[in-house]
C-alpha cells in the first residue's frame, strides 16, 4: 500500500484529492473495457493453426450474463496472406468459396444480393473491379461508411469510404471492398446514428487492425439461446478490447461464418444462424469472402 504525505493540507483538499483519484482510476477502466461488462474475466480457449495465424474462441457469459460464442484470428500478415473471393456468377457458401484452394482459413465478407447474387457495394479483387454496384451508397451518415483495403495480401488499411473514383485511381489496392459501419478509428470508436443494424444485437462479422500487418477477423454468433450477439457499439468495444486501431464491421446476421481448414463440421467453426439453429450447419451462401493463405 502506498500512502500520499499532505502538508499544510485540510480535509476538503483531502477529499477533492480522493475524488479526482477516483475519476482518474475508474476513466481507465472504461476506456479498457468499454460499456460491456465482464469482458476483462473472457477465458479464451487458443491454437495455432498455422505460423502467423492463432485462433481463439470463447463461448462465455457477458453483460449480465448474457451469452456470447466469440471466434477469433489473429493474423500476421509478415507470414500469412489475405485476399478477397469473388464468385461472379452466384452466392457460393463460405466452405465452398475455399474448396480446392490454398486456403488456410476464411470469414464472410460484404454485403451482397441475396437473390441476384453479387455484391452491392463497391468490390476489387486482384486488381479488377468486380462490382460498382451502389445499392448501399457509402456517406458519412451511412453504414455503409468504411473500406477494407489491401495491396499484395500483406498489408490492410481500414478507413472511411471514398467514392469509387478514389479507389479506381489508386491501383496499389489490389483488393478494396466498402463496408460498414466503420465502429473504431484510430483507436476512438466512431459516432454513428440509431439504426436497426447499430443499436440491435445481431450476429457480427468484423476485420480490425493492429497495424498494417496484423489483423484481426471475428465472428460472433447470435439469434440463438445460446448465442445473443452485439450491438456495433458493443463489437467496437470488443475490438478495442483486442487492441485493434482502426475496425469495421462486415455484413454480419445469417451471413456471419468462419471456416478454418481440417476442422471438423467441414470447416466450419462458428454457429452460422441462418438455419436458425446453434450448431454449424446454418452456411448461407454469399458472394465474397475474406480469405487467409
Amino acid at each position: 500500500m502506498a500512502y500520499i504525505r499532505l502538508k499544510s493540507c485540510n480535509m476538503s483538499k483531502v477529499k477533492l484529492l480522493k475524488t479526482a483519484l477516483f475519476l482518474i482510476l475508474t476513466g481507465s477502466v472504461s476506456s479498457l473495457y468499454g460499456q460491456i461488462t465482464g469482458f476483462g474475466r473472457i477465458k479464451w480457449d487458443r491454437e495455432k493453426i498455422a505460423p502467423g495465424l492463432l485462433w481463439k474462441s470463447s463461448h462465455t457469459l457477458l453483460n449480465d450474463s448474457v451469452p456470447q460464442n466469440i471466434n477469433v484470428l489473429r493474423v500476421k500478415l509478415k507470414k500469412r496472406k489475405i485476399a478477397i473471393s469473388y464468385d461472379p456468377l452466384k452466392n457460393t457458401k463460405v466452405s465452398m468459396h475455399v474448396s480446392g484452394t490454398d486456403a488456410i482459413a476464411a470469414v464472410n465478407g460484404g454485403f451482397f444480393d441475396m437473390r441476384n447474387g453479387g455484391s452491392v457495394t463497391y468490390l476489387k479483387t486482384a486488381g479488377r473491379i468486380v462490382d460498382k454496384d451502389t445499392a448501399k451508397k457509402w456517406s458519412r451518415n451511412s453504414n455503409i461508411n468504411g473500406a477494407v483495403m489491401i495491396t499484395s495480401g500483406d498489408r490492410v488499411f481500414i478507413d472511411r469510404a471514398m467514392p469509387n473514383s478514389w479507389y479506381d485511381a489508386h491501383t496499389e489496392f489490389e483488393d478494396v471492398l466498402l463496408t460498414g459501419p466503420l465502429m473504431v478509428k484510430g483507436r476512438n470508436k466512431v459516432s454513428l446514428p440509431a439504426t436497426s443494424l447499430t443499436i440491435n444485437k445481431h450476429p457480427r462479422t468484423a476485420i480490425g487492425i493492429r497495424n498494417h500487418r496484423r489483423i484481426i477477423l471475428l465472428t460472433l454468433d447470435g439469434r440463438t439461446g445460446e448465442a445473443f450477439g452485439m450491438t456495433i457499439d458493443e463489437l467496437a468495444d470488443l475490438m478495442k478490447l483486442l487492441r485493434c486501431r482502426d475496425a469495421v464491421n462486415l455484413d454480419g446476421g445469417g451471413s456471419t461464418t468462419m471456416w478454418i481448414r481440417g476442422k471438423p463440421f467441414n470447416g466450419i467453426v462458428n454457429m452460422p444462424c441462418d438455419n436458425r439453429k446453434f450448431d454449424h450447419e446454418g452456411e448461407r451462401p454469399l458472394s465474397d469472402v475474406l480469405v487467409i493463405r
